[in-house]
């Protein structure tokens, strides 16, 4: 992950890819994205069985509304 103090300043990075802009979020929805439950339980043993169920399923739900939009 690359860290810029802008998105300006991102955007003129020589290895900038256009399609890539939806990825531009500020550090703090970051620490939030990876402080949810999803990330939280991958040290799980039963993470696979756990992401099957209704709790990961709910997890995953909420990931893919926030990156989504």
């Amino acid at each position: 992950m690359n860290l810029f103090r802008s998105e300006q300043h991102a955007r003129n990075w020589n290895e900038w890819n256009e399609e890539l802009c939806w990825t531009l979020h500020p550090v703090v929805w970051w620490v939030e994205t990876f402080g949810m439950s999803i990330f939280r339980n991958r040290a799980r043993p039963d993470f696979m069985t756990w992401l099957a169920g209704e709790e990961g399923a709910e997890a995953m739900t909420q990931l893919r509304a926030r990156v989504s939009g």
